[in-house]
């Protein structure tokens, strides 16, 4: 992938979520004193994929944004929910999706998607979407009026599913119609673990800091998956309830599904703004 690496943001996520709180007693953000957190709002991303497939005997065959020509920018809706178990326990879930494609592509070689052949030349119509869901768990090792530091665990789970389409021309007395043909579908639907770090700090009761890191490798059943997760973001209270917030989100996935006669892979990433409104409750 060509995003910028996690790697490259280390030096600021760490001092978010390290940093001790500043000297003297600062008013207590509404994210630390309110059981119920809210974002709402959209994450403008830049996307790559690469999308990988072979059945039986046949040669894996692959799909690329960058060769596809498709548009790698695209503004999603995104949740974002925290809830205060205890002093220590929190749990949080989140949402985003990422939908594109591109039409009339031609390959000058016969091509075998998911187990459906297409002729060299035939016009084909590829739809990718992708629907993202994060649930963690997560636990206070340090906790201040106006600072806190969470670790845990959860899932990261990705809905893909990548369609192919043969275009059909149709030459009769109402002229020439163009039409849908065979038509593939390669869909993974894997929940992978992952690993969290979170920092909050408040400066006061109006403006606050949040970095979150994830990371994960892992392989079990038929999946073989890594995962990598960046969210800066800012905060500002309006009043006691509502609030707003911008911020930087990176995501890498790469997962793989091992099938009984070939496999299936998508290797994703991610990055773009966060904006939100927030609400406390």
């Amino acid at each position: 992938m060509q995003l910028t690496p996690i790697k490259k943001f280390q030096p600021l996520a760490l001092c978010l979520l390290f940093a001790a709180p500043l000297a003297g007693a600062q008013p207590s953000h509404s994210f630390l004193k309110n059981k119920h957190f809210v974002y709402a709002g959209i994450y403008h991303q830049n996307g790559d994929l690469v999308a990988e497939s072979r059945r039986g005997l046949a040669e894996p065959v692959e799909f690329e944004f960058d060769n596809l020509g498709i548009d790698d920018a695209y503004t999603s809706a995104m949740l974002d929910y925290h809830y205060r178990l205890s002093e220590r326990w929190k749990v949080s879930a989140a949402y985003y999706r990422f939908t594109d494609g591109a039409r009339g592509q031609r390959f000058n070689q016969d091509i075998n998607w998911e187990g459906q052949e297409f002729s060299a030349g035939v016009a084909l119509n590829i739809d990718w979407n992708l629907d993202t869901y994060i649930v963690d768990v997560m636990y206070n090792i340090k906790r201040t009026d106006n600072f806190e530091l969470s670790v845990g665990g959860g899932l990261h789970a990705v809905d893909v599913e990548l369609t192919v389409a043969g275009e059909v021309t149709v030459e009769g007395a109402g002229g020439r119609e163009v039409g849908a043909g065979q038509t593939a579908r390669g869909s993974l639907l894997a929940p992978l673990p992952n690993l969290r770090a979170t920092g909050f700090y408040a400066f006061n009761d109006k403006w606050a800091v949040q970095g979150t890191l994830g990371w994960l490798s892992l392989g079990y059943d038929d999946y073989d998956g890594d995962f990598s997760y960046l969210h800066l973001r800012t905060q500002y209270d309006i009043n006691d309830t509502i609030g707003v917030s911008l911020g930087y989100q990176y995501v890498d996935v790469d997962v793989t599904e091992e099938l009984r006669l070939g496999f299936r892979r998508f290797d994703m990433a991610f990055d773009g703004i966060t904006a939100a409104v927030t609400f406390a409750f």
